[in-house]
């Protein structure tokens, strides 16, 4: 097969489009001057718009022009670009029945290699294909022409030989955190991350110690000073003249009778810290108004 050109040959094709160029260039750069060097005065507005759509009137021709002149170039290239990539579709479908038959072989022979390189994956790996699965190591280049199954072996070995002694490692840290290096440590194989996932976890450990520390103190500190608060309460409603009696479980005492009615009033009294003071010297006033006064209990809510 050889590909030949009839018509036109290498003489024959068009070197260049000859026209005026030259002479219409001249003419145009003269013109162009003048109306470049042209001001307008508000009564000659309708003039420029005149001058511009004769200008542009031009500019049009000559597109048109270059336009058809493209198209009759073109007409014999597009006539021939649609003959050629015809042969080349004709071509492309015997290359895609070989390049199919090749691809089938390829890969028929990719997967018997795949095969083997499992069997020596299972016999080389042993105990550790739990932690080390196929999957996580396998590498497409093993199935390469140029990479031999001696290679592959040796490589699989390395892998194991690392993460036992890796696996001994972590294992013989007396850390309480050798669940999360593992854990690390069998994502990429990296011994480093998993010491660094123990580094990061003891010193996440200590920062909570701290915090928990402080927040113990801090509410140690707010319960003493309720009781501090609450003690002033209790300490309004107690005589000051009076010594401190031993309370005793038995019935309050009731007030003699005078003849006068009498009220032995019952209440409870819910205070909020803020108002401490102000619940004091109600306590106070209604300790003077009564016959007899006594606080029979008080609890922190």
């Amino acid at each position: 097969m050889e590909f030949k050109i009839y018509n036109p040959q290498e003489e024959g094709f068009l070197k260049e489009i000859d026209w005026n160029y030259e002479e219409l260039k001249t003419e145009i750069q003269k013109k162009a001057n003048d109306y470049m060097n042209l001001f307008y005065t508000e009564d000659q507005i309708k003039d420029a718009k005149k001058d511009r759509a004769k200008l542009n009137k031009f500019v049009t021709a000559l597109e048109d022009k270059r336009k058809e002149i493209k198209k009759q170039v073109m007409q014999p290239y597009t006539a021939f670009e649609k003959q050629e990539k015809e042969l080349i579709g004709i071509v492309n479908q015997a290359v895609a029945n070989i390049d199919t038959q090749i691809k089938g072989y390829e890969e028929a022979v990719r997967q018997e290699k795949l095969e083997k390189v499992k069997e020596i994956y299972q016999k080389t790996i042993g105990d550790l294909d739990r932690a080390v699965p196929f999957e996580k190591i396998y590498k497409d280049s093993w199935l390469n022409v140029s990479t031999t199954l001696k290679s592959v072996t040796t490589e699989i070995a390395g892998i194991r030989d690392k993460v036992d002694s890796d696996l001994k490692v972590i294992n013989a840290d007396t850390s309480p955190y050798v669940f999360e290096m593992k854990e690390e440590y069998l994502k990429a194989f990296d011994l480093n991350a998993a010491m660094m996932k123990k580094q990061k976890l003891e010193e996440t450990a200590k920062k909570k110690a701290l915090f928990e520390e402080e927040q113990k103190q801090k509410e140690e500190q707010r319960q003493q000073q309720l009781k501090e608060e609450a003690q002033k309460v209790i300490s309004a409603g107690e005589s000051k003249e009076e010594p401190e009696m031993p309370k005793e479980p038995a019935e309050v005492p009731k007030p003699k009778r005078t003849g006068e009615r009498t009220l032995a009033i019952t209440f409870r009294c819910v205070v909020k810290e803020h108002n401490f003071d102000e619940a004091n010297a109600k306590i106070s006033i209604l300790k003077k108004t009564c016959e007899e006064f006594e606080i029979i209990s008080q609890e922190e809510l």
